[in-house]
Order: C-alpha cells, then sequence, then structure tokens
C-alpha cells in the first residue's frame, strides 16, 4: 500500500501544477491591463541661433502598448513660423510607419506612409468637402484640399481660425488618405480648451475626416508599435507637380538667442473598457476579458464568439468584418439606421455600448518633454539661389485583395487644460520602433514562454518521471 500511496500522491500533485500552469499562463495573457508611455524627440537640423533649420519630431508607441486617440504638439514660440507662405508652397514631411491588421487578421503588416504637405489657405469661408479635397478642379496641379479649406475642420474648430495650415494626400491600398496639420498661435483656445500660452504654439494633426462615418474597410486593426516623424522645412522645398510655386522661402527659425528650448506632447490612449490590455478598438470582446484563445481565427474571443468552433468573419451579416466593427456581434452595417454610431467617441458603437453617452475605459494621459538646443550666434539668411527641384516620391501601398471604399479615420487632438507644472523627462524615441522580445505569456499571441512557466513544468516534468519509476517498481514487483 505505501508504494501505491507514493505513486498516486506524486501523480496528485503533478496535476495540481499543470493546473495551475494552465491557469497563470491565461490569467497572464488575459488579465494584464496596458499601458500608454509614449516617447517623442525633437531636434534641428543646424542648431545655430537664428538659422533656417529643419524642425523635426519623432513620436513612438511602443508594441503591446495602447496606441494614442488624441495628441497635441507644442513648439516653443521663440521659433520663428512664417505664416505668409504662398499657397502651394512644399514645407512639411510627415512619415508614418503603422501596424496594420487587415481583412480580419491579426496586426501583421508594417505600413510605410509618407506625406508632403503644402501650405494651404485659411480662409474658413472658401470651403471644399472632404471628398472633394483630393481633387485639382483647375489641373493647375494643386490639389483643392490646398486652395480651399476643408469643411470639417469648420466643426472641429468651430469659429477658430489657424495661424498657418498644410495639407497633404498619399495613397493607401487604393484609396486617397488626407492629412490636415493646423497650428494655432500660443495660448489660443483649442477645440474648446485654452492650453498655457507658455508651452508655445499649438500643433494638431488630423487625419481624413474624423466626424465622418466609418465605412466598410480592408484595414480591421490599427495597432501599435507606430512611429511618425514630422520634418518642417527651414527653406521650402521645390515641387515637380506644383510648377507654379518654387521653394527657396523661409519657413522655420531658430531662436536668436542661444539656450535650450522644451519641446512638449500631450496625448491621450485609446480607452479599454475591460482592462484586458486590449483596447476597444481592436477587442472584439470590449466587455469580457479576452481568454488568449480563438479556435476558429474568426477576430473574435472564445469569450465572446457565439460559434468559437465555426469561421464567420461577419458574425452579424453586416458587412463589417468582425475585427472591424465596433459592434461584431449587432448588426450596425450600411442598412442600420445607427451605421457604426459612437456618439461618446470609445471606440464601442452606440448599437452595443452599455453607456453611449459616456466613453467606456480609463483615459491615461501622457506628457512628453525634449529639450533643443540652440548654440552660438546668428542671423536668419534669405537663400539667394532656390534649391535645386526634387521630385517627391509617391508612396502608393499596393491594395490588398479587397478595395476599402474609404480609408479608416483617427480622431484629431483635444488640447489638456493646463499644463504640468514638471513635465516627466521620457527617453528619447527612435526613429524605428524596438522589437518587442517575448509575450504575453504562454498562451500569448506573441509566443512568449515566461520563465515561471518553465520552473513549473521542470518540477512538473521530475515529479512525472519519478511517478513514472514507482509505477515500474510496483509492476515488477507483483509479477508472477
Amino acid at each position: 500500500m505505501k508504494a501505491k500511496h507514493g505513486v498516486i500522491c506524486p501523480l496528485a500533485v503533478l496535476a495540481v501544477l499543470l493546473a495551475v500552469v494552465g491557469f497563470m499562463a491565461q490569467w497572464d495573457t488575459a488579465k494584464a491591463a496596458g499601458s500608454y508611455n509614449p516617447t517623442m524627440e525633437c531636434s534641428v537640423s543646424d542648431p545655430t541661433a537664428g538659422a533656417n533649420a529643419d524642425v523635426v519630431r519623432v513620436f513612438n508607441v511602443a508594441k503591446g502598448d495602447y496606441n494614442y486617440k488624441k495628441t497635441v504638439d507644442f513648439l516653443p514660440a521663440e521659433f520663428g513660423m512664417n505664416a505668409d507662405l504662398p499657397v502651394g508652397a512644399w514645407a512639411v514631411d510627415l512619415e508614418a510607419l503603422s501596424t496594420l491588421g487587415l481583412l480580419n487578421n491579426p496586426c501583421l503588416t508594417a505600413l510605410p506612409v509618407l506625406f508632403h504637405l503644402f501650405s494651404g489657405t485659411v480662409d474658413t469661408s472658401n470651403t471644399v468637402t472632404f471628398t472633394d479635397s483630393t481633387g485639382d478642379l483647375d489641373s493647375n496641379g494643386v490639389t483643392d484640399g490646398v486652395e480651399k479649406y476643408p469643411d470639417f475642420l469648420n466643426t472641429l474648430f468651430p469659429g477658430q481660425t489657424p495661424t498657418i495650415r498644410l495639407f497633404g494626400m498619399t495613397t493607401v491600398a487604393g484609396t486617397p488618405v488626407t492629412m490636415n496639420v493646423v497650428i494655432f498661435e500660443p495660448g489660443t483656445p483649442v477645440l474648446g480648451q485654452a492650453p498655457d500660452a507658455s508651452l508655445g504654439r499649438a500643433i494638431v494633426n488630423v487625419l481624413n475626416n474624423p466626424a465622418a462615418m466609418l465605412a466598410p474597410n480592408a484595414i480591421t486593426d490599427f495597432c501599435t508599435p507606430l512611429m511618425a516623424k514630422t520634418t518642417l522645412f527651414g527653406i521650402t522645398k521645390t515641387d515637380a507637380t506644383v510648377t507654379s510655386v518654387e521653394g527657396g522661402t523661409p519657413f522655420m527659425t531658430n531662436p536668436t538667442t542661444a539656450g535650450d528650448y522644451a519641446c512638449k506632447s500631450w496625448g491621450v490612449n485609446r480607452l479599454d473598457a475591460d482592462a484586458d490590455g486590449l483596447e476597444n478598438y481592436q477587442d472584439a470582446c470590449p466587455y469580457g476579458v479576452d481568454s488568449g484563445e480563438d479556435n476558429d481565427r474568426d477576430g473574435l474571443d472564445n469569450v465572446c464568439d457565439p460559434t468559437p468552433d465555426e469561421t464567420n468573419t461577419d458574425v452579424d451579416n453586416d458587412v463589417f468584418l468582425n475585427r472591424g466593427d465596433l459592434c461584431p456581434l449587432v448588426a450596425n452595417g450600411p442598412n442600420q439606421a445607427d451605421n457604426q454610431t459612437d456618439t461618446d467617441g470609445d471606440d464601442i458603437g452606440d448599437a452595443c455600448d452599455t453607456n453611449p453617452t459616456t466613453p467606456d475605459g480609463e483615459p491615461i494621459e501622457a506628457w512628453n518633454t525634449d529639450t533643443i538646443t540652440i548654440t552660438g550666434a546668428g542671423a536668419a539668411e534669405t537663400p539667394t539661389v532656390a534649391p535645386p527641384v526634387e521630385t517627391p516620391v509617391e508612396t502608393v501601398i499596393a491594395p490588398p485583395p479587397v478595395t476599402p471604399t474609404t480609408a479608416p479615420t483617427t480622431a484629431p487632438t483635444t488640447a489638456p487644460t493646463t499644463a504640468p507644472t514638471t513635465a516627466p523627462t521620457t527617453p528619447k524615441a527612435t526613429t524605428t520602433p524596438a522589437p518587442v522580445v517575448g509575450g504575453a505569456g504562454l498562451l500569448g499571441s506573441d509566443g512568449g514562454f515566461p520563465v515561471w512557466a518553465i520552473y513549473f513544468i521542470g518540477v512538473a516534468a521530475a515529479l512525472m518521471l519519478g511517478s513514472m519509476g514507482m509505477v515500474a517498481t510496483v509492476v515488477w514487483r507483483r509479477r508472477p
């Protein structure tokens, strides 16, 4: 009997340990709340005081972090910005490297995008619709979004006129995508709030029309890592397609006094209603902590999948794929009255939002500060000879098998009401987001294998070998 008990006890312990390993691995994947820790770096191409230097800002969100929902950049007022650029002058480049989920697949696609941004009119009465802003009605080589003021900006900034506006467009998955950069003088109320004037000029990036209704889209997830690099030119460049506007005009000018100048950025994350580490935008089960398992690989976690073993990429049959549907289990497609309406902007559609007028999830604000050091003495010089013509390379991303009808929109930013007395110091961002090693747990999507699991499995393996030896001993002793 002793030998029999000696076999049973280790086997029982083995079963308990394996159960603990499975439970903790599941917990490690599904229970860990996400974080929002973007980094930002500012620099100039020439630090000489008074020089017409490029001002460069690099913004990064690490893999696994929540993505941003809103951001506002602040540039010290000591940096000069020429608000009298001719309409159509090429003054800014914006390069981004996004991570996307396409056609209901996980976030596996790194997509580089480049915008050439041109000085646009700030006449808020001379408007153009979002749809028409990508055209060129008079065929003069200047996009209508440059020569006219996109009407949705009057909705986002009612009664306000930016000092400077830049407009650009590119093609993503066969669809035109627009970018507006609007710049306001220090202390100007932005989106109903008033930042402290000491922060400098407020710069707001507006991708597409944030107020436009979501439409069926091949891009079903917008994920991290994310990198965005904005370069404001010291001297405007010449675009070969806009022959009527030559480069060579000063745009950015360094402060005339040497010293350190604080470049700041404020942002807030996309919300996560169930705090499971997946923001609502990516979470097909926003009110149920995900298990980390998707048996049928249809974009719905087993927690909320009504048919976990039957693949259906559009469970509610409303034309929106599960991962790109604000209500994947409630039909709210093109033929529905609400049609993906999200009143509170929490990335959960009104049709399935338990609090449609109150955002679900915890906002995490993040301040970033970097220092631009200006050295020496000098004076801004207007070049007598325009720089050579530069022909921009258009960024065209090959469309996936299904071409979306509308590019995804990203909400613009809301400026904070007050600036912090002491902004946190953040590490320097890198141009290329650093990879994350390991995963969220034994069942993590990254294939991570935590150290504690290895210890448990080692002990379990030892017990298993011991138990097998005991079984062999009992069998040997009881042989005929």
